[in-house]
């Protein structure tokens, strides 16, 4: 199988896990609950860690953490992608 065909197969793994585990499971693995009085949400990115796949981000008051398979998806298609376009350059430098 080519490098193309297999990029394709990740990319669309990842779009499965991801899709399936945020549907299944919920986008949030959990939040704070902390009531904001008068305050105009200003969303951020507060913890990226590969090692555990997990993500948070704040919306100034609430931190809140995404499932661990989301991201899981999101590296395999960004796998998915970077195994195409090295099999796209290696088909095009035969030629």
């Amino acid at each position: 199988m080519g490098l193309q065909r297999v990029g394709v197969l990740l990319i669309g793994c990842g779009l499965l896990v991801a899709t399936l585990s945020a549907v299944t499971l919920g986008a949030t693995a959990g939040s704070t609950d902390v009531r904001c009085v008068d305050h105009d949400p200003t969303y951020s990115l507060s913890e990226l860690d590969l090692a555990d796949l997990e993500v948070r981000y704040t919306n100034g008051c609430n931190t809140i953490s995404v499932q661990p398979l989301i991201p899981a998806g999101g590296g395999l298609v960004v796998l998915g992608t970077l195994v195409g376009v090295i099999g796209v350059g290696r088909q095009r430098h035969r030629r």
